[in-house]
């Protein structure tokens, strides 16, 4: 399993990669950070009048002149181009992006189509992407565009926090699009691009909605022969909207029309009159790509029921609760990515239920546990909670609020309870190891749900250090999301490969939730994460009672030189340094505290932990 190929969740990665592009430490594993080239201006004397708006990086925006050189040699400058070509897409991206490299070929086919009419500008935002890893990458992926680095400074100059970014420039000069987001099918870009290529096009069109969805080539049915399929004594209609794809007659059934077209939505809607009490019921089915790709019911506009991946024909019950007009809609929803399973929505036996009918139908539904909150725990054996300590912010702001733990074995347990007024048909699991993400109601466990992943990521598995497990309460609720490693090895080579700071001094650091400190400084192995001759150092200031004491300063000497470090809110300092067997003194304890300041400390030139008791007054 190739990290890439995970989708919602990866963007968090991606995001930590991005904001973690810091210069490491001397004995940590190097990064980069995107250029920080001065802004581009505009030339003096624009060439054909373009940009035609004030210069900026805004959508509406004229964008300002640049150039670049590519890997292989060739300069290109953006005014020149639009000379020729009737638009200029400008991809930021990098070669350790997986999303990245997940869209280049898409981009490349729909390139090769339309490369006599526009141009594309592949820019590499990371500072070790040089000429030679661009040229290894380019030969490996088959990009055929302009790719070179971002001496530009487009990541800067727009701010972009999370990549692939594409900004498109149209004829006039003008910002058009700008769009975080891999996008992985010709069709779409081919929809992109078409939009600037028109005959017509005669001003800048601003897309701050995204990419149009591509209007349907497929003619609705008629009503009555929809009635005669669906079921008689309702009203059924196509949606007055020219880029829904209608449902289409299959047997006994109707099925969705819109199968691969990226962001596009197939509904119907079933107009009915009925009285309080009275339920209306339909039958469905789905075989989509879970999480992404959504069988919807909408009733006056409200959805009311949602479901993904591959489900067998399921009734639904809607009762309606006063007498009226209700307008029930049936549809198939796509986002733009990939696609999976048949890609179909199918609805089937749609009926207005009465009196005891009705009542009996409500009974016969499934009954699924309940209770006062949502909440997900792990529940392997030998699982441990851990606090990882970042005053950086990143980690946070990368992954959210969340908690980690250590799980060690192949697979990892959780369980999960459901609130009252959701859905456990609609609510769902979801493994970031393998995308399996089973609905709560196929987990049924006496009164609560269970789930076991059918994996679990490691450097050594697969090349990602950690793993995670979610429960989606519903598409409307911020997901629980608990990540974990598979063992302390793989959580302090995740730390030292990435929060190294210049100084050998992590800038991160983590204890177990139960306060106790970690029980090794070991990496995972075959993971360049420490220079050679470098060691991992964990010194643990905790007090009579075991709670860590934050604030203790702390002299690291070597035979030439003494290093002040202070410990966090866990009560560690770590450091990544030449393995030595390094002299510690302690050379002040916060107020309140107590230790013997002329006590000295060697620890092991291995690395490790060392633990120092600092005494509460």
């Amino acid at each position: 399993m190739e990290e890439w190929k995970m989708k919602h969740k990866s963007l968090l990665a991606l995001l930590l990669a991005f904001a973690l592009c810091l210069g490491l430490a001397a004995c940590g594993k190097s990064g980069g950070e995107p250029s920080t080239t001065p802004e581009p201006s505009a030339s003096a004397e624009p060439q054909d009048s373009f940009p035609t708006n004030p210069i900026g990086t805004s959508l509406g925006d004229g964008m300002a002149d640049l150039s670049f050189t590519t890997f292989d040699g060739k300069t290109y400058s953006l005014y020149e181009t639009l000379q020729e070509k009737k638009m200029v897409l400008i991809n930021v991206w990098a070669t350790w992006c997986g999303p990245c490299q997940a869209e280049f070929p898409y981009m490349d086919a729909a390139y090769q189509a339309y490369k006599d009419d526009i141009e594309i500008f592949a820019l590499s935002c990371e500072e070790e992407d040089t000429d030679d890893v661009i040229a290894e990458f380019v030969n490996a992926i088959g990009m055929t565009f302009p790719v070179g680095r971002d001496t530009p400074g487009m990541a800067n100059l727009f701010g972009i926090r999370a990549i692939p970014t594409s900004i498109v420039v149209d004829r006039f000069g003008t910002i058009c699009f700008i769009e975080s987001n891999s996008i992985t099918s010709v069709e779409t870009f081919q929809r992109l691009f078409d939009i600037f290529l028109a005959d017509d096009y005669t001003e800048s069109v601003i897309l701050e909605d995204g990419i149009p969805a591509k209007r349907p080539d497929v003619d609705p049915e008629n009503p009555a022969d929809l009635a005669s399929v669906l079921g008689e004594g309702l009203t059924y209609a196509n949606p007055d909207n020219e880029y829904n794809w209608p449902m289409a007659i299959e047997d006994d059934h109707v099925v969705s029309t819109n199968a691969a077209q990226g962001s596009a939505v197939s509904s119907l809607n079933v107009e009915l009159t009925a009285a309080a009490g009275d339920v209306f019921a339909v039958d469905y089915a789905v075989s989509s790509e879970a999480g992404y790709d959504f069988l919807t019911i909408y009733v006056n506009g409200e959805l009311v029921k949602y479901a993904s991946g591959e489900r067998d024909w399921t009734t639904f019950a809607y009762e309606c609760e006063k007498a009226g007009d209700y307008t029930v809609t049936l549809a198939y929803e796509k986002d733009e990515a990939s696609d999976d399973g048949e890609d179909v929505a199918r609805f089937k036996d749609a009926r207005l239920l009465t009196g005891d009918a009705a009542s009996a139908l409500l009974s016969s539904l499934p009954v699924y546990p309940y209770a006062g909150e949502t909440a997900l725990t792990v529940t392997t054996p030998g699982a441990r909670e851990v606090v990882i300590n970042d005053p950086t912010g990143t980690l946070e702001g990368a992954f959210g609020d969340v908690r980690w733990y250590i799980i060690p074995g192949d697979t990892a347990s959780f369980s999960a309870t459901l609130a009252e007024g959701l859905d456990a048909e609609c609510a769902s699991f979801y493994s970031y190891y393998d995308d399996d993400a089973p609905v709560l109601s196929d987990c049924v466990a006496g009164d609560h749900y269970e789930f076991t992943t059918n994996g679990v990521d490691s450097y050594e598995a697969t090349g990602a250090a950690y793993c995670y497990v979610e429960l989606i309460p519903s598409i409307f609720d911020d997901p629980i999301d608990i990540y974990f490693f598979n063992d302390e090895a793989n959580l302090n080579a995740f730390l030292a490969r990435n929060f190294t700071e210049d100084d050998g001094t992590l800038a991160v650091t983590w204890k177990y939730a139960d306060g106790a400190a970690p029980e090794s400084t070991a990496v995972s192995e075959g993971v360049d994460v420490l220079e050679e001759g470098c060691s991992l150092y964990y010194l643990v200031f905790v007090d009579q009672n075991g709670d860590p004491v934050e604030g203790v300063m702390a002299n690291v000497c070597d035979d030439s030189a003494c290093t002040p470090m202070k410990s966090d809110a866990n009560g560690v300092v770590a450091f990544a340094y030449p393995s030595f067997a390094y002299h510690i003194q302690v050379i002040k304890v916060p107020d309140g505290y107590e230790y013997d300041l002329t006590a000295e400390t060697y620890i092991s030139a291995d690395g490790g932990v060392t633990e120092f008791v600092v005494t509460k007054a």
